[in-house]
This record gives structure tokens, C-alpha cells and sequence, in this order.
């Protein structure tokens, strides 16, 4: 069972997904939060699994309430639920480390998706999203020591997970097993000296390869 809360400052949004959720035979709303502050508050006696968060929230935003459970809750999931595509605000958030950043007219299939990606221990980003941050980067005109690190795989891998793609896609797309995705996403991030999706992106972009 995945066990979530819900915050957001609209209550016409918290019961509109827990209701399209609660019809989810393996999820389990536990609690909902109108802003970060009790949020914060509920993770003192709750443990979910994931938390679906809201950025623009009064008394504490989504932002601020990231940074404080990234600190004080580091186990708990965390899923972006917005309708921010300002770059500023996605990269802080990628920079603060959350597991997924989806748009909120995703759909129940995208939203669905995103929730088993998370709590399967991958990330999730929203195509949209992963675009703009990718959009927002010039890349460099010569490519430096990074570029010679990886393999030919792992390189053609790397840029897969920073578009975005699930294991289980890349896996379709390079007809290879999910487990050897896992195994190269290891030592592609281990190579690197990096532990997040947002480096990736970062260094993807900066050594050219979408060229």
C-alpha cells in the first residue's frame, strides 16, 4: 500500500485528488495539508510513503517545505504537483533533490504513473519540464573530460534518462534488460560523481551530446 498526502491550498484540489485516488485499489490517502507549515507538522506522527506537492502555498510554500523535509524527513518521497513551468522554480527544485515534477492537467494516467515511478525508487520529471530546464542550458562549444568517461551505452543511456524516459522504456527502446538499465544508470551516476537527474541534465546539455 503507498500512503500519501495531499498538499495543496485549494481544497477543491486535495478532495478531487484524493477522491481520483482513493479509487486507486493500492493507494491510501492518509492525510491532506492546506500548506507546508502543517504539512511539516503531520510528518512528526505520519510516515507516508509520498507526499504530492503543491508549490504556490500561503504561510509556507512548496519550495520552503521541500528544503525542511529533504533535512528532517530524507525517507519521504517527494512528487511536485504544480501548474509552475518557471524555469527558476523547477530548477530549484530539482537543485533541492525532489523525486518527480509533474504538471497538473498530466491526467490521472500520467499522475498514476508518476506516483508508481517514484515510489518503484526512480525519479520522475514531466517531458514538458525536463524540456524547459534542457532549453534553458547552452551547451558548451567543445566537450571536456566528462565526455570521454562513459561508454558508448552508457553515454546513449545518460541522455535517455535526461529526456526523461522510465528504465522500463529505455529498456524497450535498446531492447536490453531493466536490470542492465539499472546497472548502467549506477555506473553512469557513479562515473560522474553525481547523484541526482538534474546534474545529469546539466552535464548532458553542457558536453553537447544533443547535438
Amino acid at each position: 500500500m503507498i500512503k500519501i498526502i495531499i498538499a495543496d491550498d485549494h481544497k477543491i484540489v486535495r478532495e478531487g485528488l484524493s477522491a481520483l485516488l482513493s479509487s486507486v485499489e493500492e493507494i491510501e490517502i492518509i492525510e491532506e495539508a492546506p500548506n507546508g507549515l502543517i504539512l511539516l507538522h503531520q510528518l512528526k506522527t505520519l510516515q507516508p510513503d509520498l507526499i504530492l506537492l503543491d508549490i504556490g502555498m500561503p504561510v509556507m510554500d512548496g519550495i520552503q517545505a521541500a528544503e525542511k523535509i529533504k533535512v528532517e524527513f530524507p525517507e519521504v518521497k517527494i512528487l511536485i504537483l504544480t501548474t509552475y513551468v518557471e524555469q527558476a522554480k523547477i530548477k530549484k527544485m530539482l537543485k533541492i533533490g525532489v523525486h518527480g515534477y509533474l504538471l497538473k492537467d498530466s491526467g490521472k494516467a500520467g499522475l498514476l504513473n508518476a506516483i508508481k515511478t517514484i515510489t518503484e525508487g526512480q525519479n520522475y520529471y514531466d517531458q514538458r519540464v525536463t524540456d524547459i530546464v534542457m532549453n534553458s542550458y547552452q551547451p558548451k562549444k567543445a566537450a571536456t573530460s566528462t565526455a570521454i568517461v562513459l561508454t558508448k551505452r552508457e553515454k546513449e543511456i545518460a541522455l535517455l534518462i535526461a529526456q526523461g524516459k522510465s528504465t522500463k522504456e529505455i529498456a524497450q527502446e535498446l531492447f536490453i534488460s531493466p536490470f542492465t538499465v539499472d546497472t548502467h544508470r549506477k555506473n553512469i551516476f557513479s562515473k560522474l560523481g553525481i547523484s541526482k537527474v538534474a546534474s545529469l541534465i546539466r552535464i548532458v546539455i553542457e558536453e553537447g551530446w544533443l547535438n
